[in-house]
């Protein structure tokens, strides 16, 4: 269970409230919620210039008051508490210390309580406070601020109807005294939607949310660091609510604004940067996560140092990234450094926190088969557990999961089983059905079960059918999705497990489906269903299903709340709110499963039967699905008669993969080395063990690691010979990539024949130049970062771009090209261009990779701006690119890096691929690794001047390699460096 362990933890800095300004402690994209006050103060209102002196005795008190308000009150508050009551004591037996004053005192007693953690004495003495103020005619802004500090003190205590009341107050004064709209009246607002916000009427809250940064904004500025927390706040919420795409703008502006008016010394912006980070993981973005938490890092330990929890917070949240992606060496640790830093201070933000990070370093131990160090870290992780939980939490359940699926792996199922019998049920109890914790647990009991010779294929098939009904729920966005990929990989793995262990064929395939289908998931990570031109207007059918779906689900959170406090009228009222939620919901989901069938089916693949399959597949079709689990791998094979899977060693895989790719990469910068021809032989071997048949198509759909290879360059023998003869699979088989099972071989997703094949190329792009000579710039900020310039012209230029683009629109028929080349490249012109009815579609610019760059965050293509005041960066990025309008039947990224994942880890095809095929690309062109220039100009006018006569895709980028591995005028042609980078991926 490599990858579950690591999520259960997510951290965040929590944010410091001060409640005299009513900074409320939401934070981190997923909702959750942290929040420190500090003492409620107010400040004494200035006596009027005619104020009558007291007398001697009076004076006095109402020095000693003054003095109070002036100390320190949390340097000894117990001690300060037994002074002020003495005080009260004495200003009562006087009875005419004026009531100002007395309010004052009050305050003071406030915020004495609230150090003392008695917030309910707290509330009572603010309150008692502002009543005093009042009664003395005080200022009308010291009398709500009064109001604004018991109401957020009311609302860390859970009196949410009484916080929203006293808000109100105070929201009611300060619109009087600033005309409607100020920074007071921002501070009440927010305070109101942070009330809402807790009672589960998240819908309402946003509105309050969103007027109150808008005025936060225009009478604070960007570079109040109240602004930047509030904005970290809305994109919690907006997280919250399903909006994870705006959620991650929010964060993003907030990073950005704390950069640029805080700077890495201000530790406010460290909490933008890790609630960024956060925000990221949960949406799956796990490589664009890991720049942002390096440099969250890096500011924690320079603002507050390596002893602080917030630093140990940076570290966890790091390794997890860093684990999600594949670098466990490094995230054991940082994992390390953390827990030494939680045990030392007692302070780790959650009660599940240590259990889940012991969990981490026995998993750690596990991947190295040491099963003593196992031992010792999961005894440590259910101790932790076991003290800090409760018989009936998740939490703890999970972590004594996490042990059972272990014992699993070691070959010890009755102790495994045991475990999973005692614990599974309160995952049940705790959590929904298609919760991917419960699932997952679900899937951990059939495997235990089947395993140990139990019935377990009727809950095999109800815990699929939840599964791919999870998966496949148009009210999960596509970030929700990914956040879930990894457990319900995870799931999938278990029952593929059991599955072939039964031999049963029909739910192996199944099982192995929806794992693939989990790691798609996870390329969909910077666009809600995308905006592909063909899904008409499907498109806003599933918005408005979205909101529908998020009203129906708070409200029937909200009523669950009712019952369980008994509030008849509420529970009746939401119950006939819900129904009606829930009936519009339905009913949109019909009229899209009827009326866009197909969009369907991209934006939420099902999986296939094996018979469906299997029909679907020509008689020289041979499907391979590689399948990677935590300690073993398979190569599944599918014909139209036959279904094989085929076990293979992960450690000899992974080793074969890296030495290929250590011989491939970075020779598009130059002459290429040696290449490891046993390993493409022995890769073959524990892939396609019983070979391939000329003239055969292989078809690969899934793979992590492997998914970083183009198979062309496997060879189908060993050998020991020249390049030029050696027995690549290429020169016998074509090679297509699938992603979408349920659109293979259906017909569907073309282009409709009558319409007019457009071109569109776009590229010759120079990297950063002189802005004067015509260089391309880029703008000052990216995303939320700045890119390192120094870096970005170090790119190689691409001199044969032009040309290549014009040659590919040569070869194809047709007139109205459209040519965006050098300066018409620039970005603002290219989103100015109507793409919709281009059929084939070609960059030849430079691809780039989250991380490849310094604070490159996410991946992009390179495309320049020639006006900085446009707004655009000059970085075309995923999350851009997926909502884009494209109908094209062919994109084609003759540019670098543009198939990569993040690692052996990442999800197939990830990143800029997904993202294309998002905004409705039905078959991309990508490349794995760095091209040089001529190799890819060649390869990609080859291929499109052959896919233009009716051969297929595939085919055609066959016959363009083996030309160029005959072409004596281009270097070094016969090393797959050169001709093997491409890859077609279909669907």
């Amino acid at each position: 269970m490599a990858c579950l362990a690591g999520l259960g933890v997510l951290m965040r800095i929590r944010i410091v409230c001060a409640v005299s300004t009513g900074l409320l402690g939401i934070v981190g994209a997923s909702g959750a919620q942290a929040q420190e006050a500090s003492a409620p103060t107010a400040a004494a209102p200035a006596p009027a210039p005619d104020a009558p002196s007291h007398p001697p005795e009076v004076a006095a008190l109402v020095r000693a008051i003054e003095e109070a308000n002036e100390g320190d009150l949390s340097a000894e508050p117990a001690a300060e508490l037994q002074r002020l009551l003495d005080l009260c004591a004495r200003v009562e037996a006087n009875g005419q210390v004026p009531p100002i004053e007395r309010g004052l005192l009050a305050s003071a007693l406030g915020g004495v309580h609230f150090y003392l953690n008695d917030y309910a004495s707290a509330a009572r003495e603010l309150g008692e406070a502002a009543r005093l103020f009042a009664e003395g005619d005080a200022p009308p802004d010291e009398i709500a601020g009064l109001y604004n500090n018991q109401a957020t003190v009311l609302a860390s205590m859970g009196e949410l109807d009484e916080a929203f009341t006293v808000h109100s107050r105070a929201l009611a004064i300060r619109k009087q005294i600033e005309g409607g709209r100020g920074k007071a009246t921002s501070s009440s607002l927010f305070g109101l939607g942070y009330v809402l916000y807790r009672q589960g009427r998240v819908e309402e809250s946003i509105p309050y949310f969103r007027n109150s940064i808008e005025q936060q904004l225009e009478f604070a500025g960007a570079d109040d660091p109240l602004t930047i927390m509030r904005m970290t706040s809305l994109a919690s919420v907006l997280g919250r609510s399903g909006r994870e795409a705006e959620s991650l703008i929010w964060a993003r502006r907030a990073e950005e604004l704390g950069r640029a008016h805080l700077g890495d010394e201000h530790p406010t912006y460290g909490i933008a940067l890790n609630n960024l980070g956060i925000a990221l993981i949960e949406n799956g973005s796990y490589q664009e996560a890991i720049p942002v938490l390096r440099e969250t890092l890096r500011v924690r330990l320079q603002t507050v140092g390596e002893a602080e929890s917030g630093t140990a917070i940076s570290l966890r949240n790091l390794a997890t990234a860093l684990k999600m992606t594949g670098v466990v060496e490094e995230a054991e640790e940082l994992n390390r450094r953390a827990i030494a830093i939680f045990e030392a201070s007692g302070e780790t933000d959650t009660p599940d926190a240590l259990g889940y990070m012991y969990s981490d370093l026995a998993d750690f131990a596990a991947r190295r088969r040491e099963w003593t160090a196992y031992d010792e870290y999961a005894a440590q992780a259910m101790g932790q557990a076991d003290a800090r939980l409760g018989e009936d939490d998740h939490n703890r359940a999970q972590v004594h999961l996490y042990h059972a699926d272990k014992l699993r792996q070691r070959g010890m199922v009755a102790e495994a089983l045991a475990i999973a019998e005692r614990w599974v049920p309160v995952m049940r109890a705790n959590l929904i059905a298609q919760h991917k914790d419960r699932l997952w647990a679900e899937a951990l009991l059939i495997n235990l079960r089947g395993r140990s010779g139990i019935e377990a294929r009727g809950d095999f098939d109800s815990t699929v059918a939840a599964l791919s009904e999870s998966m496949a729920d148009l009210g999960v966005s596509d970030r929700q999705r990914a956040r879930d990929a990894r457990t319900n990989r995870e799931a999938a793995l278990l029952l593929f497990d059991v599955a072939l262990a039964l031999a049963d064929d029909e739910r192996a395939f199944v099982a192995l489906q929806l794992a693939n289908i989990s790691d798609l998931a996870l390329g969909q990570q910077f666009g809600d269903a995308g905006t592909g031109a063909d899904a008409g207007g499907a498109l806003d059918l599933l918005r408005r299903f979205a909101d529908v779906a998020r009203q129906a689900d708070e409200l029937s959170a909200r009523q669950a709340a009712a019952i369980e406090a008994r509030e008849e009228a509420a529970i009746a009222a939401l119950g006939e709110k819900l129904e009606l939620a829930t009936a519009e919901r339905d009913r949109i989901s019909g009229t899209l499963a009827s009326e866009y069938p197909e969009f369907l089916a991209r934006y939420r693949p099902r999986p296939v039967a094996l018979a469906d399959m299997q029909a679907r597949l020509g008689a020289d079709d041979v499907l391979l699905a590689p399948l990677e689990g935590d300690f073993a791998g398979w190569a599944v094979q599918v014909t139209r008669d036959s279904f094989a899977a085929h076990p293979f060693d992960l450690t000899a895989m992974r080793d074969h993969v890296r030495a290929i790719r250590g011989a491939v990469d970075g020779a598009g910068g130059g002459a290429p080395g040696a290449f490891p021809l046993a390993d493409a032989a022995a890769l073959h071997g524990l892939l396609l063990p019983g070979g391939i048949g000329t003239g055969q198509r292989l078809l690969v759909h899934g793979g992590q690691t492997l998914a970083s290879l183009p198979m062309g360059l496997l060879l189908t023998r060993s050998y020991a010979g020249p390049l030029v003869d050696a027995p690549w699979l290429l020169r016998i088989a074509s090679v297509q990539v699938v992603g979408n099972l349920a659109l293979f071989g259906t017909g569907r997703s073309k282009p409709d024949a009558a319409t007019e094949q457009i071109f569109a190329g776009v590229g010759g792009v120079e990297p950063p130049g002189d802005a004067a000579a015509g260089g391309v710039q880029l703008a000052g900020l990216f995303r939320s970062g700045r890119p390192a310039l120094d870096t970005i012209a170090d790119l190689p230029p691409l001199p044969s771009a032009d040309a290549e683009l014009r040659r590919i629109a040569e070869a194809l028929p047709g007139d109205g090209d459209l040519l965006l080349v050098g300066a018409d490249a620039a970005e603002e012109r290219f989103k100015r261009a109507d793409l919709s009815r281009a059929r084939v579609i070609a960059f030849a610019t430079h691809g780039l990779v989250a991380g490849q760059l310094r604070d490159l965050w996410e991946p992009a293509l390179l495309l320049g701006t020639r006006d900085p005041a446009s707004g655009e960066d000059g970085l075309l990025g995923a999350s851009e690119i997926a909502r884009l309008e494209l109908s094209a039947d062919f994109v084609i990224l003759s540019a670098c890096n543009t198939a990569a994942g993040a690692d052996g880890s990442a999800p197939a095809y990830s990143g800029l691929a997904a993202a294309f095929a998002q905004a409705g690309a039905r078959s991309l062109m990508l490349s794995h690794w760095r091209v040089r220039d001529d190799a890819a100009s060649s390869l990609s006018v080859g291929t499109v001047r052959r896919a233009a006569t009716g051969m297929g895709k595939a085919e055609a980028l066959r016959q363009a390699q083996l030309a160029l591995m005959a072409d004596s005028g281009v270097p070094d042609a016969v090393h797959p460096a050169i001709w093997a980078p491409f890859v077609i991926v279909e669907n």
